[in-house]
């Protein structure tokens, strides 16, 4: 059953009538999902906007222990009808949804937008990366051969709210596994949205899990069950980090897609303003928080100070305010946690400064944590903040000597998920991508063309 998407232009008129029924719409209880049946604690928290912290969306229910290990023995009583089910109606529950994430794109947008401080035009993307990951897989399924494997755990950040939580987790469940998704605490609602959906299409209970904790070691708990089928880590912080030491071998499969420094490398670039603007949207778009956020340039001394004086110059007039407002080109940082860890990169490299890791002070900004984009240079080569991402708006540009020094540099970078490159040298761009062995490169293009879900292919989820 192909299917094909038809995207219409933005429409400012419905992203706002959406964004204002968000705003206006009623407080709840957000509990966790399990087995088609909502599990409450007894101990909420707030759950607020990063926009302005007095808008208050209700509350979250915190996960008591011993969730994590019922969740995934429901999925694996789940799993055992639904992965006998004929493949026919397991595509025909998954396109009914796929339409109707499809007719709800700008609800679902505006939701990205308030529960994360994305801009519009970011939150609209964030759910059209979704809905291209459901229709790859739609259009695959009928060429997949093997059999499904069982619960997979799907424990996301903030980096991409909703296509790498929902983008993942449908596409397992297409082929007849069940899913259990742990999105992030700072902005769970978008993914509990796509879940009434799913419920309302008729999606069988079980199959779908949904849980939220403050607890970050709740999602090592999660991740740990001996019973699970495989795990999927989406986004950058500790807790997603200590995933990489899982004990995976032939019976857990481990999916990988944390954030690094997806760094640019810039070499003779035909259009130095040009290539200056895309670093600039690389890095700084969303706060630096996305899962493609470049937070490291790499340049060889002849293009530094063109480089350098330009991107100081275009940084300061970067409009950092409300996201929900045309020409705004980033809003708030998610929540005080990371800012508090701006705060303390910001003082470290407060010598090596040269613009940003302010906040932002206007009548607007006082209820959220908006800051000016941090840019450093000069670092010593033993920093850890010259090769590893934190997930902020922080950019450092590292200048070599030569072409080969670039290259040695760029590999002993965490890139993380991708690495770009501005050049106008064909040569150049050919060894870049020779050497590169990352999921994505962008070349001679800003990072946000690049789409989450990295690895939501069907045959990952197959035996």
């Amino acid at each position: 059953m192909a299917v094909s998407v038809q995207r219409e232009p933005y429409d400012n008129k419905k992203f706002e009538t959406a964004f204002q029924a968000v705003l206006q719409g009623e407080k709840k209880d957000y509990p966790s999902y399990m087995g088609g049946m909502m599990v409450a604690s007894g101990v909420d928290y707030p759950l607020c906007s990063p926009i302005d912290d007095t808008i208050l969306f209700g509350t979250l229910q915190e996960a008591e222990p011993g969730t994590a290990e019922e969740m995934v023995n429901n999925s694996i009583k789940a799993f055992k009808e639904w992965s006998v089910r004929p493949q026919e109606e397991r595509t025909e529950i998954i396109t009914k949804i796929f339409n109707n994430i499809c007719a709800q794109r700008y609800k679902l947008a505006a939701y990205v937008l308030v529960s994360s401080g994305m801009t519009r035009e970011e939150s609209l993307a964030e759910v059209d990366a979704l809905i291209d990951v459901l229709a790859d897989a739609l259009n695959a399924v009928d060429a997949i051969a093997g059999k499904p494997m069982g619960p997979w755990a799907i424990v996301t950040s903030y980096n991409s709210p909703l296509a790498s939580p929902m983008g993942y987790a449908l596409s397992a469940i297409l082929v007849g596994n069940t899913a259990i998704v742990m999105p992030s605490k700072y902005c769970p609602i978008p993914v509990h949205v796509v879940y009434g959906i799913c419920e309302n299409c008729g999606l069988p209970a079980g199959v779908l899990n949904f849980m939220t904790d403050r607890k970050d070691e709740t999602q090592i708990e999660l991740a740990n069950d001996e019973f699970l089928a495989g795990v999927i880590a989406s986004g950058s912080g500790k807790s997603l980090e200590d995933m990489m030491f899982l004990m995976v071998d032939d019976e857990l499969s481990f999916i990988n897609e944390l954030k690094g420094m997806n760094p640019i490398l810039v070499y003779k670039p035909s259009d130095m303003k040009k290539a200056v603007r895309d670093v600039l949207d690389s890095a700084f778009r969303y706060s630096g928080q996305g899962l493609f956020s470049t937070s490291k340039v790499v340049l060889t001394i002849e293009d530094q100070k063109r480089f350098t004086d330009m991107i100081m110059e275009q940084a300061k007039l970067l409009k950092i305010d409300d996201p929900a407002e045309p020409e705004v080109f980033s809003g708030p940082l998610i929540g005080k946690e990371v800012k508090a860890q701006f705060d303390e990169v910001a003082s470290k490299v407060a010598g090596y400064t040269i613009c940003g890791g302010k906040k932002v002070s206007s009548e607007f900004t006082q209820n959220g944590s908006y800051v000016t984009p941090l840019i450093v240079t000069g670092l010593d080569d033993e920093d850890d903040m010259a090769y590893m991402d934190f997930g902020i708006p922080f950019l450092y540009i590292k200048t070599v000597s030569d072409i080969d020094e670039a290259f040695e540099e760029l590999a002993y970078t965490e890139c993380g998920l991708s690495a770009g490159i501005y050049s106008k040298d064909p040569k150049i761009i050919e060894r870049f991508k020779n050497e590169s062995d990352l999921p994505y490169l962008f070349i001679n293009e800003s990072s946000r063309s690049l789409r989450p879900a990295v690895h939501a292919k069907l045959e990952n989820f197959v035996r």
